[in-house]
């Protein structure tokens, strides 16, 4: 399998994971793929789902639990990063850090992606979690998304990915690879909008943990109330599983003490989760992806 993926992209076996997710977690993988276009990446996907090979595509490795060892074929999607800026859209594919990309926009003078600037994740991410922050997401400024089934390019439209909370039809159709996306942008004031980021990194900096390696938000916050509140109501700050530990800056944030994984993680998840069932008789959502 090695020679045929070689002749694809760039691949390097047996490959360590743990700078490539933001959980700074051990994790390692068969084959690590990367290819440096579309055309490369098209290519991949096609054999690797012709020849019924396990695989999963990874961004910036936010927002995701990686295994010990994930016995497959990993496809790196940084290399996909080509964007263009026109007068009301933006056209991005897949790699694209969301949060440069939104810099970038908003110092030229366009809103729109604003919300964004603080996200860690890549357009693909982005457009498959439906990712968000400060009231806004994804899905209110997408215009549609290309994705790959294997054979052919199919256009979505933002109806037809079926947006939700933290949450789209392709998390169900694992058929679809995103390729690009087009994101809806219009003119503003440039002042205010640097002001706003601005105001906005601030409280980000003042209200979430980022000097420990995480993976933002562990659960999606249920109706009426957050899942920082009760985790935090709970005096579940600190606690531990290994050095999987809840951040005593933000409840809803785990982070790696030093070498967990991902067992560590996904024990301390359903700790957290039974401790809020049994008290609230709530039952959290997981907001994070655990890949096995």
């Amino acid at each position: 399998m090695k020679k045929e993926l070689i002749s694809i992209c760039e691949i390097e076996e047996n490959f360590d994971l743990k700078k490539y997710n933001t959980y700074k977690l051990n994790s390692t993988c068969d084959y690590f793929a990367k290819p440096k276009n579309v055309e490369e990446f098209k290519k991949l996907i096609e054999y690797i789902i012709k020849n019924n090979i396990k695989y999963f595509i990874l961004g910036n490795g936010s927002n995701i639990i990686l295994p010990v060892h994930y016995d497959g074929v990993v496809i790196y999607t940084r290399g996909l990063n080509n964007y263009e800026i026109r007068e009301n859209y933006v056209y991005a594919e897949c790699g694209v850090m969301i949060n440069a990309l939104a810099i970038k926009v908003t110092d030229m003078g366009y809103a729109g992606l604003d919300f964004a600037t603080g996200i860690p994740g890549t357009i693909g991410g982005s457009v498959y979690m439906n990712a968000g922050c400060f009231g806004s997401d994804v899905s209110n400024i997408l215009i549609s998304a290309e994705v790959f089934d294997g054979e052919k390019v199919i256009e979505l439209s933002n109806e037809e990915l079926k947006y939700g909370y933290r949450t789209s039809m392709l998390k169900e159709h694992k058929e679809y690879t995103i390729l690009s996306c087009k994101l809806k942008i219009e003119k503003g004031n440039k002042e205010e909008l640097k002001a706003l980021v601005t105001e906005r990194t601030n409280k980000r900096i003042a209200s979430q943990d980022l000097s420990h390696p995480s993976a933002g938000s562990v659960f999606r916050n249920p109706e009426g109330t957050s899942a920082g509140k009760l985790i935090d109501d709970l005096g579940l700050k600190g606690y531990s599983v290994n050095d999987a530990m809840v951040s005593f800056k933000h409840a809803n944030f785990i982070i790696n003490n030093k070498d967990a994984n991902q067992e560590d993680v996904v024990k301390l998840i359903e700790e957290i989760k039974s401790k809020v069932k049994d008290e609230y008789d709530i039952d959290l959502i997981l907001e994070q992806e655990i890949i096995k």
